[in-house]
C-alpha cells in the first residue's frame, strides 16, 4: 500500500502565501513515509523533470497536478497537457478526459465561494473521485455531503491534506493499492483501490488554521505582496479563454 496525498500547495503558488517550497515539501513527505504526491498550486503546474527526479530519489512518485479555477470554482486536475490547457467551463473538460488523466472534486460541499456546490452534483459524471478534506472536527464536518454523493454514484473518496501550512500536512492522506508508477497510481484511484485515512482535528486547530490563512492571504499579501516566487520555464499557468 502506498501512502499518498493528492492536494498540497507550496510557496511557488501564485495565489496563496505558503512558507515551504516544493523541495521542502518532498523532504517533509519522505520523512513521513509518503510514496505519492501531487503538488496542486492554484492555476499553476510546477511539475518539471528535475522536480520529478528530486522526488524519485527520495522514493516518491510526483504526479503533475493543478487546482484549477473554472467558472469561479476549484477543480483538481492531474496529468493533463497543462501547457495547452485552455478552458472556461467545466463542460470543456469532458472532451479532455482519458485513461491517463484524472479529475477530483475538492471540498465540493464546503461553505466556500470556490467550492463546487451545485456544479458538483450537476457534473458528477465528470469526476473520477471526490476529496475527503482534512478540515473537519467532531462538531463541524462539511465532508458529509461529499461522502453521501460518492457513495451514491460509486466514486472513490480520496483523503488529502489540502495543505497550505505545515500543520495541515499529514493530518489526512490516502492508502493506495498500486505499483509505484504514475499511470498505475491514476488507474488505481479510478478503480477505487484507495482508502482515506483521517481523524478529527480539534476545534481550536481548525480556528488557528483558518485564522492564519486569512491573515496570510487577505492581510499580509495585500500589504506586502510576495515577489520572490520563481516560475521555471517548465511551469505552466492555466489559460482561460
Amino acid at each position: 500500500m502506498l501512502k499518498a496525498d493528492f492536494h498540497i500547495h507550496t510557496s511557488e503558488d501564485i495565489e496563496d502565501l505558503v512558507t515551504y517550497s516544493a523541495t521542502e515539501l518532498i523532504d517533509m513527505a519522505a520523512g513521513f513515509g509518503y510514496s505519492v504526491l501531487a503538488i496542486t498550486n492554484h492555476n499553476l503546474n510546477i511539475w518539471t523533470e528535475w522536480l520529478r527526479d528530486y522526488a524519485r530519489e527520495r522514493g516518491i512518485i510526483l504526479i503533475p497536478g493543478m487546482e484549477a479555477t473554472i467558472q469561479g470554482k476549484h477543480v483538481l486536475l492531474y496529468n493533463f497537457d497543462f501547457a495547452s490547457l485552455s478552458i472556461s467551463r467545466l463542460s470543456d473538460l469532458y472532451a479532455l478526459k482519458d485513461r491517463n488523466n484524472m479529475i477530483i472534486a475538492p471540498h465540493p460541499c464546503y461553505p466556500s465561494t470556490v467550492a463546487l456546490g451545485r456544479l458538483f452534483h450537476e457534473n458528477i459524471s465528470l469526476f473520477d473521485a471526490v476529496e475527503l478534506s482534512h478540515f473537519w472536527c467532531r462538531s463541524i464536518d462539511f465532508n458529509q455531503g461529499a461522502v453521501r454523493a460518492a457513495k451514491e454514484h460509486g466514486l472513490p473518496l480520496v483523503g488529502t491534506s489540502d495543505a497550505h501550512q505545515r500543520r495541515q500536512f499529514h493530518t489526512t492522506w490516502s492508502e493506495l493499492d498500486a505499483e509505484l508508477d504514475p499511470a498505475c497510481v491514476i488507474e488505481a484511484v479510478k478503480a477505487g483501490r484507495i482508502t482515506p485515512s483521517t481523524s478529527p482535528l480539534s476545534l481550536g486547530t481548525l480556528i488557528r488554521i483558518n485564522a492564519l490563512m486569512v491573515w496570510r492571504n487577505h492581510i499580509v499579501q495585500r500589504v506586502s505582496p510576495r515577489r520572490d516566487r520563481v516560475l521555471t520555464k517548465s511551469s505552466t499557468v492555466l489559460s482561460k479563454r
